[in-house]
């Protein structure tokens, strides 16, 4: 059996160690039903006894939208807890569901006790808005003590929850805490040994009947037009619940069975008070049991009264003979906010009760509260995030490990290798020749590199061509009178240092135009008058030709030096045979411009001065 300490009172090494073995002698660390609520789960176990000789159990499945009987467990079983482990193996075969169940969430829901204690200042301690309820209810989980109007209750004995009044009237309690005592966890903690020891998720919770039979009243009363009181008998006492001509909880009482009686003493005053109490115009008392004897017995205690006493009405809800219930085993209604069907019906609000703040509050989750804190026992063990971390790092080391063995292995054969490569075995003679070879190689690599620059292309013919079409297109208004174009090395840079040689040069590429225009060329020439029309223009030109002797950079500058003037032969009154003896008369304006590109020693296109050969 694994054996799990709380880790408040590990250190951190023994915190991790136990982590480990969690993670290892367990499923948690895989399976997340393990970590769910037990009506989450799909396969379902409740156990309903009310301290008779019997125990009602049945099995649900929730995917299939089943009930069965379940196994046969004695009422001396449920408190001893003898033959859990047969009765768990069981269960977890396909002997009771159609499929061999994953998890199991098995439900206790307690029809022997119902007690009720009172809350300090419980009119004062919650406000209108029902926040201050769940802050309640986790401090009545937490520590009773400071909840309770008694503080000497024994916390090792008994277990409280809260159970809000959502119609009180003003003035009266908005809430109490209903008791049950723990001695029914001795089983449901057997049950986990067990299960922890087959490696099975099991979640468990014990739940009170009365408040779930009275969860389940929409379903078996659709209207309680005028308010009611709701009468649950079971074998040990009875729970009388008021409900407000609105529909809502406003209070709640347990009423004992004395001396073997099927009805509580004086019950037909305690009804006619509690009716009061509710504000009820009319005293309406709806009696609900699944034993027709205890229903023709109350009747007869409230005919008595109503003839003998005070006028009092009531209706008799025999569960045995509810159509709501007939697929149920045992005809248990605190069965019923457990079927998925029940709660989509109530949810939807088909009925006038299901519409009510009391009744959806109770669905959403108050009726279903465990009175045992499982969350005591879940903090003992890592949580799902904790164990994938746990065994992501154990996965991290592994290959932490094998990259350190790997990283090893690969120096070792390096190592090894190096030790008995050919090259320790050479000659000094050997050893001068490679390095004669080394060093021919060098030179000649060196010769390559430097015949490969010179022989790059610096200026092609077909593109100055090019670019005297780009800088003067067709019918651009411009006749050009003479184009000079020179390419010529840079002056050599003076060396940086002493000894220090330079190991190429620049260039200039230069190209000067001569010519007349017309007023409409004008502009051209203006846009090329700037660095940044020029850079425009040269990137143009580069597109265009492919070439990247002519594409901007940050080792090229570009300049351009722009004459214009008046053509002195312009004649505004020439005639065309005139112009076509003399073009230069059709031209206003004169200009000289000359286009300089210098490449820096840096640049890809530099000349190397080193001799190739």
């Amino acid at each position: 059996m694994l054996t799990i300490t709380d880790p408040c009172e590990l250190k951190a090494p023994d915190i991790y160690r136990q982590a480990r073995t969690v993670a290892s002698k367990t499923s948690r660390g895989v399976d997340s039903h393990w970590y769910r609520m037990p009506e989450e789960l799909s396969w379902q176990w409740h156990l309903w006894f009310d301290g008779g000789r019997e125990v009602c159990s049945a099995v649900f499945s929730k995917q299939h939208q089943s009930w069965r009987p379940g196994p046969t467990l004695p009422l001396a079983n449920l408190t001893t807890g003898e033959g859990v482990g047969e009765i768990l193996g069981e269960l977890m075969s396909a002997t009771y569901f159609q499929e061999k169940p994953k998890a199991l969430g098995v439900i206790l829901h307690v029809a022997d006790e119902f007690g009720l204690a009172e809350i300090a200042q419980a009119g004062e301690v919650t406000s209108e808005t029902g926040d201050d309820f769940q802050i309640l209810r986790y401090n009545l989980v937490d520590d009773p003590r400071e909840v309770l109007a008694d503080r000497e209750v024994s916390v090792e004995a008994n277990t409280w929850r809260l159970l809000p009044f959502w119609g009180s009237a003003p003035g009266q309690p908005r809430c109490t805490a209903v008791s049950l005592s723990r001695t029914r966890e001795a089983f449901l903690l057997k049950l986990l040994d067990c299960a922890e020891d087959l490696r099975i998720p099991v979640r468990v919770a014990v739940t009170c009947a009365p408040v779930e039979t009275l969860a389940a009243l929409p379903l078996l009363k659709s209207n309680l037009e005028g308010g009611s009181l709701v009468a649950v008998s079971f074998y040990k006492f009875t729970a009388v619940f008021a409900i407000s001509p609105q529909g809502e909880l406003s209070t709640v009482r347990s009423l004992s069975h004395r001396g073997g009686s099927q009805v509580p003493t004086g019950f037909g005053d305690i009804l006619w008070n509690m009716a009061l109490g509710a504000e009820l115009a009319v005293p309406k008392v709806l009696v609900v049991s699944t034993q027709a004897r205890v229903l023709q017995s109350v009747a007869q205690e409230l005919e008595m009264y109503a003839i003998s006493r005070q006028p009092i009405q009531f209706e008799l809800l025999n569960l045995e003979e509810h159509p709501a219930l007939k697929e149920v085993p045992g005809s248990r209604p605190e069965f019923l906010i457990y079927d998925t069907a029940a709660v989509e019906q109530v949810s939807g609000g088909n009925t006038p009760l299901a519409r009510t703040e009391s009744f959806r509050s109770l669905w959403r989750g108050w009726a279903r509260q465990s009175f045992m804190d499982t969350a005591r026992l879940d903090q003992r063990y890592p949580n799902l995030s904790d164990l994938r971390l746990l065994r992501f790092s154990s996965w991290f080391i592994y290959l932490l490990v094998f990259s350190l063995i790997g990283t090893g292995g690969y120096g070792t054969w390096s190592l090894f290798a190096a030790m008995n490569h050919p090259s320790w075995e050479l000659t000094p003679y050997q050893m001068k020749l490679t390095q004669d070879k080394h060093t021919k190689l060098l030179q000649e690599k060196k010769e390559i590199d430097i015949v490969t620059r010179l022989l790059q292309p610096r200026s092609r013919g077909w593109v100055t061509v090019e670019f005297l079409l780009q800088l003067f297109p067709e019918d651009s208004g411009v006749r050009l009178d003479s184009f000079v174009y020179n390419t010529e090395a840079s002056r050599a840079p003076v060396p940086a240092g002493k000894g220090a040689k330079p190991e190429s040069t620049g260039m200039e590429r230069t190209w000067i135009f001569k010519g007349l225009v017309k007023p409409k060329a004008l502009q051209l020439l203006s846009t090329l008058n700037s660095q940044r029309g020029l850079s425009a223009f040269f990137e143009r030109v580069a597109d265009v030709t492919g070439d990247d002797a002519c594409r901007p950079g940050p080792t090229r500058q570009m300049t351009i030096a722009l004459t214009q003037g008046r053509n002195s032969r312009f004649n505004p009154q020439a005639s065309a045979g005139d112009l076509a003896r003399d073009p230069s008369l059709a031209f206003p304006f004169s200009f000289e411009a000359t286009i300089t590109q210098s490449l820096t020693d840096k640049d890809a296109l530099s000349l190397p001065l080193d001799k190739p050969f």
